[in-house]
């Protein structure tokens, strides 16, 4: 290490204009839902193919194709949008997240190697299914490389965003191995809570497209193959909705109670638009439980996967505001003492969204493009 950590740090947390709080709370939402895609998607496509294999199903198989040809797509997306949330956590909580990172050193060397293995072995598992039909295992191996590799760059992040929390840590840290990082109370509960919500996150993402397959106009019945897909598809998302939500009622309660008491009282207080945003967050939440339990079982499932997935979106939208009202609580209890403060960047957000504004027109124009040649081919 190169830098020196006093014992008692002191912050000065900027009181920044309430619209850079707003674009880091939608561009982080933006930004773990395809997050939640590609880790909870790779894990749902290698087993729902390994399942497959198993059973011989030809459902099982026909979404693993899809899923297989959608992820790499997700992963692009979802770091390419992810730049933004990035940059903003730097513009207002530079002094923690940038030592925070430094802390971890040559880690994040390791997690950048594992994302692009990861994303290799995406496009592998996509583009040789055919040749590797012979072989099932290897072609499972690379899938669940990939996997491997995905939820080793979360934690890594998961790491970064606890360890700036504890400011009050960093100097211990410092002196001693990097591995007295992992006794943080809160780290494993966050970790579980994101897999299980990319578990989730998926999991919603194929009712959906089980949905969006039986939108012919006709009703669900079991008179046509491709409504009965239509039908297993939507309750197969509708299940692993409910693998990724049911623990979260075990991980939620942990990871609520590794939060330091004065957080937690903020968190339920009732006196802050964060405190309100958890109840009706855990409100929807059990909403969606019914719903969903209910699709599961129901001879009619449109209707009630449609309500549990809309009213799970409203808790991943709430708790997403929860998480950055965690953030603001816990940092302001290090706020004791003057150091340089953080002033908005203004130019920086120019450039950032004149990026954003040209990759958005390029990336429109890509897809008219690749319009236009499907159509006239």
């Amino acid at each position: 290490m190169n830098f020196s950590i006093s014992a008692t740090p002191s912050l000065s947390l900027p009181e920044s204009d309430p619209i850079i709080h707003g674009l880091l709370i939608l561009a982080f939402l933006v930004h773990v839902l395809f997050i939640n895609l590609v880790v909870g998607g790779t894990l749902i496509t290698v087993m729902t193919d390994a399942i497959g294999i198993v059973t011989g199903s030809v459902y099982y198989r026909q979404v693993a194709t899809t899923l297989a040809n959608w992820l790499p797509g997700f992963l692009g997306v979802a770091v390419v949008v992810g730049v933004l949330p990035l940059v903003l956590v730097q513009i207002l909580y530079g002094s923690v997240f940038s030592t925070a990172a430094s802390l971890l050193g040559e880690v994040w060397i390791v997690a950048g190697a594992a994302l692009v293995l990861g994303y290799g072995g995406l496009y592998g598992y996509k583009q040789w299914r055919g040749s590797l039909a012979h072989r099932p295992g290897l072609q499972l191996a690379i899938g669940a490389l990939s996997s491997i590799m995905f939820l080793g760059v979360a934690f890594v992040f998961v790491l970064v965003s606890v360890l700036m929390l504890h400011p009050d840590q960093w100097a211990a840290i410092e002196h001693a191995s990097l591995w007295s990082v992992l006794t943080l109370p809160s780290l494993i509960p966050r970790f579980g809570h994101l897999v299980l919500a990319s578990v989730a996150g998926m999991g919603m993402f194929l009712v959906c497209y089980g949905l969006f397959l039986a939108s012919g106009g006709q009703a669900l019945t079991d008179d046509k193959p491709k409504e009965r897909y239509a039908i297993w598809v939507t309750r197969y998302g509708v299940a692993w909705t409910l693998a990724g939500t049911l623990p979260q009622f075990v991980i939620g309660p942990w990871l609520f109670l590794s939060l330091p008491a004065v957080v937690r009282v903020d968190l339920v207080s009732g006196q802050s638009f964060g405190s309100l945003a958890f109840f009706v967050g855990l409100t929807a939440a059990l909403l969606s439980l019914v719903l969903l339990n209910a699709a599961l079982m129901a001879p009619h499932v449109r209707g009630l996967a449609i309500g549990g997935t809309l009213s799970l979106v409203v808790t991943v939208c709430l708790m997403v505001v929860v998480r950055h009202a965690v953030r603001v609580s816990w940092l302001s209890q290090h706020d004791d003492a003057a150091m340089l403060a953080i002033q908005d960047q203004w130019t920086v957000m120019f450039m950032v969204g004149a990026m954003l504004l040209l990759g958005l027109a390029i990336t429109v124009f890509i897809v008219r493009a690749y319009r236009t040649t499907r159509i006239v081919n």
